[in-house]
């Protein structure tokens, strides 16, 4: 079966939407940690794509070259390249031997160390608010506290993890014709109005939430919780609000409607598809999920 088969599949999941406003909160969290760490959100991609395969194998750290790595993000050459370079410029990567790899600094750095168990805990978090509708088998750890280093079955996680934001990235870039920017400020919107019944009462309603229950957010909220620019939020919000991907509500703010969800069946079912190709991860790896 083919993924778009599956995901059309997927689509008639009883949950599908339900599955869509816990994920979705789960990736926006993942980019934003990366890209607050790293002040670039494609840059800090760059960084887990290399980060990812360190972790792999502790013992090596071969550079990887750059066509490799606009292929494994699915960005074109010259923007890998651009962004690749700046990484050096900031210290965070080395040229060498014809590719890149990360800087011995960053390996062992704090914020690195900080930016994996972020993510560790926001996957726990999402694999926890799933059992709650009855996805999965997922038992959190007792504490919360994550130790300075990831013991072995955390890394399983993280490594999942940054596989499924890579995997979510390429998708949100094919939704939005190429212009993941446009695709990061949608998904902060959408994640935004429904933020109040994801994290209160994710399984309430199954369906669709009536646009009565999205909370409208302003632009600027946008901008200081994803760190871009307030005009770069903007430009980008006019261009949904164009292609009728979102509404402004007054002075409240902006809000994706109801109308917009029901144009997006295949995009819902290949979200579903994604949490569930992690999950089939994790048990892969002997994680209990």
């Amino acid at each position: 079966m083919s993924r778009s088969s599956r995901a059309r599949d997927l689509a008639a999941h009883p949950e599908v939407y339900t599955i869509g406003r816990i994920s979705t909160e789960f990736f926006l969290r993942g980019f934003e940690v990366i890209g607050k760490a790293h002040d670039d959100v494609l840059g800090g991609m760059i960084v887990m794509t290399m980060l990812g395969d360190a972790l792999v194998d502790r013992r090596e750290d071969k550079p990887i070259g750059i066509r490799e790595l606009a292929r494994r993000l699915d960005t074109p050459f010259e923007t890998v390249r651009r962004q690749v370079h700046k990484l050096v410029r900031r210290g965070a990567c080395r040229l060498e031997d014809g590719g890149v790899c990360l800087a011995p600094t960053t390996l062992r750095s704090p914020r690195t160390n900080a930016m994996l168990r972020k993510i560790y805990l926001e996957a726990v978090r999402m694999l926890d608010v799933l059992r709650r509708i009855k996805i999965g088998h997922f038992k959190p750890p007792r504490s919360s506290n994550t130790p300075r280093s990831l013991n072995k079955d955390q890394v399983v996680v993280v490594l999942a993890s940054i596989r499924v934001l890579l995997a979510a990235m390429k998708v949100l870039r094919d939704f939005f014709d190429g212009d993941l920017m446009t695709g990061l400020v949608f998904t902060a919107i959408r994640a935004a109005n429904v933020k109040h019944i994801t994290n209160t009462a994710p399984g309430a309603n199954r369906d669709i939430l009536p646009d009565s229950d999205r909370r409208p957010v302003s632009m600027m909220a946008i901008s200081n919780s994803m760190m871009f620019p307030y005009e770069t939020i903007r430009r980008h919000s006019a261009k949904l609000m164009k292609q009728g991907k979102c509404v402004r509500v007054g002075r409240n703010g902006l809000v994706v409607p109801a109308a917009a969800y029901r144009k997006m069946t295949l995009e819902a079912g290949t979200v579903v598809q994604l949490v569930f190709d992690f999950m089939d991860e994790l048990r892969a790896s002997g994680i209990k999920v």
